[in-house]
């Protein structure tokens, strides 16, 4: 057999240390075994990424063969054609998309209570306003003011200013509870989310797990005293290779009672709110209102990513042959189906054509970046 060569190796990854997104990309490339060096993204790289891309998103990655990716789950799908060694993609066509959908509510829906973690408490705000401005370049001098007002900032933009009041607070604040009375007995009885081997969801929840709520001491001490498994699981992810583990993927189907409540959270807050906010791109609006059995954000922000994010799930979804498609929608109907995932059709984000890797746009397309933007980037996916 012919040993594969990746034209495209070795990547240098650019990944901030506070980026949520970071820790679940260097997870997956650490498990996959696949060659990167990490760098810190300087202003004047922030600025070609921007160019190159279009997008402030980090992290990101430039190719040996000066070629660029972004967005975490579309180079997850590029390097698994690349690397299929540990499909991180169950086998069953039911439940990759259950995992796709889990990874989704992960990045796009846990983001805003690992965002409370982050800058709601003041310690933790003001350590990661100082890290940030730091990694960017500020000058040792006005570090502590500049950091201080980037935490004030990144908690104004992440949180109140984006549908949280002090009537959700705490509700916003309590989910990360919810989520180890999840995680708690699964991970007690197997080592990843969906089984043997570490999926797709498994790398979703990296994100929020590992560099939130096991980096701030406010979230490690929660999971210290109610989530052993959970804490445990970090560690495993963190130095979990494909290479190591054993060829045969043990894939487990969610059915167990502790499944319920996260189910019933993706099918009556998350797809809801990926609805919802469709609606209102569609309509033209900057900002929504929205009403989930859990929550309620009043005037949150429109999002044309998350557009894109309900698009892509409707396709895979609609990629399902018709038994496929009533597995999964029998194992919702329970916990309150996926009507929002179908209610008024796939709404267009027009980004499809923005994500197909790699990038590595003409000159007349690069596009150009700016200070604001260089500055603050755009965290959000």
């Amino acid at each position: 057999m012919t040993e594969f060569t990746d034209s495209h190796a070795p990547y240098r990854v650019y990944a901030p240390r506070y980026s949520l997104c970071s820790n679940k990309l260097e997870t997956y490339l650490r498990y996959k075994g696949i060659p990167y060096t990490p760098a810190i993204p300087t202003p004047g790289i922030l600025q070609t990424i921007k160019r190159k891309t279009g997008f402030y998103k980090v992290p990101a990655a430039h190719t040996a063969d000066d070629k660029w990716l972004f967005d975490t789950t579309t180079m997850q799908h590029w390097f698994e054609q690349r690397y299929p060694q540990g499909p991180i993609h169950p086998g069953d066509p039911a439940l990759r998309f259950i995992a796709l959908l889990l990874e989704d509510y992960a990045d796009e829906w846990l983001w805003r209570i690992a965002m409370w973690w982050r800058w709601e408490p003041r310690a933790a705000r003001w350590a990661t306003g100082r890290l940030i401005v730091t990694e960017g370049g500020v000058p040792r001098p006005l570090r502590r003011l500049a950091g201080f007002s980037m935490g004030r900032r990144q908690r104004e933009e992440w949180l109140w200013d984006d549908g949280m009041t002090t009537q959700n607070s705490n509700d916003v604040r309590d989910q990360l509870y919810r989520e180890l009375e999840f995680l708690e007995p699964l991970l007690e009885e197997q080592p990843f989310l969906l089984g043997s081997h570490p999926s797709s969801a498994d790398f979703g929840y990296a994100g929020p797990f590992i560099n939130h709520f096991c980096h701030e001491p406010e979230p490690l001490e929660v999971l210290r005293r109610h989530g052993p498994n959970t804490t445990e699981w970090v560690a495993r992810m963190w130095n979990a290779k494909a290479s190591r583990l054993p060829a045969d993927q043990q894939w487990q189907w969610p059915e167990a009672d502790y499944w319920a409540p996260l189910l019933e959270r993706v099918a009556r807050d998350y797809l809801p709110y990926l609805h919802q906010n469709a609606l209102a791109f569609r309509d033209g609006q900057s900002r929504f209102d929205h009403t989930g059995k859990t929550f309620t954000f009043k005037n949150t922000k429109t999002t044309d990513y998350r557009v894109y994010c309900r698009q892509v799930l409707q396709e895979e979804f609609s990629s399902l042959s018709w038994d496929d498609q009533q597995r999964v929608t029998e194992l919702f109907a329970p916990c309150g189906g996926l009507d929002s995932l179908h209610t008024d059709g796939v709404i267009d984000s027009g980004m499809a054509d923005l994500f197909v890797l790699p990038r590595n746009p003409s000159p007349e397309e690069e596009h150009k970046a700016s200070l604001m933007g260089t500055v603050f980037m755009q965290p959000r996916n």
